[in-house]
């Protein structure tokens, strides 16, 4: 009974140790190691080269032909010494998606070349596309002769020799020249790719040493508060800090301080803690740096191309793909939506784009060439009326925005205040009072529009943070489908879905011209 336990434990040792070491060790060390016979390494071996999950041996010590084989997409890898080469494979560039596509419906027709330790000669595009449409088996030449482990520096004259008809950068081909050099390609490599990169500016700063970021230990209550409410947020990513703010507001019984036990209020020291917290958690990986973002800061990144190739591609996929019908061309009134803060426009974006109506974020008051513009796409038009509903904070300034900015159309622009109406979609002291909101903060009492509010509404004020997204969507949502003509958007609706299946018939038709016209190339 008990020899019968003890093969199977053997076994599965063996299998296990070459899995982790077959590119490394002979079969004859690795039964050394883990102190089993060299005949159970062997035939476990055997089994893993059927299964595909580990590369076959050579058969014959005569030949070096490559051999054919097919094996598990994880039993070959990219060779470090490829990134010394070539640049990084971009998974969202045309033509690679291109090729994601076409090994999707024609599987891969050129087998990938690996060395005898399952590291790629050539391949690596259909290494990474195979990785993304997460192909269990690939097709494989093995070059017996060659081993990565063994001797990098033939490894790295193959690779660059399988790689000469790849459409590649400068870089790229000056690095690639070097390779091919006699002797020590690799590290003329490095060297080559050091020295390019070296930079010598006299107003270089030199960055100094700061103290590390301290652990996270008294305010476990409020990391675990914050974990919970980003990730129950996860379908409206990014959130800005003051919307995870709000959020924590209504977490009952929060602390600031697991120690002093000091309320989490809606106060500067509480948001304070929560915008510190973000940044460490997401230093820490706690939670995803997708989560929130900051829409006060843009990043310019241009739209550039490595070749004409790709750049056709992209065009082809992206062809005739721009088309959106106006929806509200049958409505008998212009509708614009005015929302007070970037970060709220952010979120309401998917509302305005599904009923194509023109959204201004104000940034507070709104400035005059965006009421300007808002007056011209009215007059255009030709409507019969201007409809404005305006997205902003329950507090003196996001009360006075709407009567501000009818006042401002009215008076600047000469609207005939017949025709013009404005509505507060959000945040109104109804909603206050029905939606369960939490306490509320006392409005700023330098605002000049203080007493006005507080007569009329009391201290408390509240920002439209303190909806959550849905909530908000939903609300706006309601409020434009009460002005909106629904028989006639709905009959928008479906001939714009009509357009688009004469749009995709032809798109299908100029891909195959343009995609014929690129392989002849």
């Amino acid at each position: 009974m008990s020899q019968c336990m003890e093969a199977p434990t053997k076994a599965q040792a063996a299998r296990s140790a070459l899995l982790d070491c077959w590119r490394v060790y002979s079969d004859r060390e690795i039964a050394r190691l883990i102190g089993v016979s060299n005949r159970t390494v062997s035939k476990q071996r055997q089994q893993l080269e059927t299964e595909g999950l580990i590369l076959p041996r050579q058969t014959s010590t005569h030949s070096v032909k490559a051999s054919l084989y097919e094996v598990c997409t994880s039993a070959i890898e990219p060779a470090a010494l490829n990134d010394q080469l070539y640049d990084p494979i971009d998974e969202t560039d045309p033509s690679f998606l291109a090729l994601v596509g076409n090994i999707r419906e024609r599987g891969i027709l050129e087998p990938l070349v690996v060395s005898s330790d399952g590291y790629i000669l050539s391949g690596h595009r259909r290494h990474a596309a195979s990785c993304y449409l997460e192909l269990e088996r690939i097709p494989v030449r093995i070059q017996h002769d060659v081993s990565y482990l063994n001797d990098r520096e033939e490894f790295l004259k193959l690779l660059a020799s399988y790689n000469r008809q790849r459409v590649k950068t400068s870089p790229e081909q000056f690095r690639e020249e070097i390779a091919l050099m006699s002797s020590g390609s690799v590290q003329r490599v490095r060297n080559f790719r050091r020295d390019v990169a070296q930079v010598n500016h006299a107003s270089c700063v030199e960055v100094r040493d700061r103290k590390p970021r301290s652990a996270i230990r008294d305010k476990m209550e409020l990391r675990d508060a914050i974990v919970q409410v980003v990730e129950a947020e996860e379908n409206n990513w990014p959130l800005s800090d003051r919307a995870v703010h709000y959020r924590l507001l209504n977490v009952p019984d929060l602390v600031r301080n697991d120690k002093t036990r000091v309320p989490y209020r809606n106060d500067g020291a509480s948001y304070n803690d929560v915008t510190d917290m973000l940044t460490r958690l997401r230093v820490a990986g706690l939670i995803s740096y997708l989560a929130i973002a900051d829409e006060t800061r843009p990043v310019c990144i241009w739209d550039t191309h490595k070749s004409v190739g790709d750049f056709v591609r992209r065009e082809s996929d992206e062809f005739l793909k721009g088309y959106w019908r106006s929806l509200l061309q049958s409505q008998p009134n212009w509708i614009e939506l005015l929302v007070e803060k970037n970060t709220v426009a952010s979120q309401l974006k998917t509302v305005s784009e599904k009923y194509t109506i023109p959204m201004t974020s104000g940034r507070g008051y709104s400035s005059l060439p965006p009421r300007k513009a808002m007056i011209d796409r009215f007059v255009q038009s030709g409507r019969e009326n201007l409809i404005v509903i305006v997205i902003s904070d329950f507090d003196p300034e996001g009360e006075d925005i709407p009567v501000s900015f009818g006042a401002s159309l009215r008076d600047d622009f000469g609207v005939n205040p017949d025709r013009l109406q404005i509505i507060k979609g959000a945040l109104t002291a109804e909603q206050v009072q029905t939606m369960n909101l939490h306490a509320g903060q006392f409005s700023k009492t330098t605002s000049s529009r203080y007493k006005r509010f507080v007569k009329a509404h009391g201290e408390r004020c509240w920002e439209l943070e303190s909806l959550t997204v849905e909530q908000l969507r939903e609300i706006t949502e309601s409020v434009i489908r009460e002005v909106l003509d629904l028989e006639a958007f709905e009959t928008e609706v479906l001939r714009e879905q009509s357009d688009q299946r004469i749009l995709a018939a032809k798109r299908r038709e100029m891909q195959k011209v343009l995609t014929e016209n690129i392989n002849q190339e």
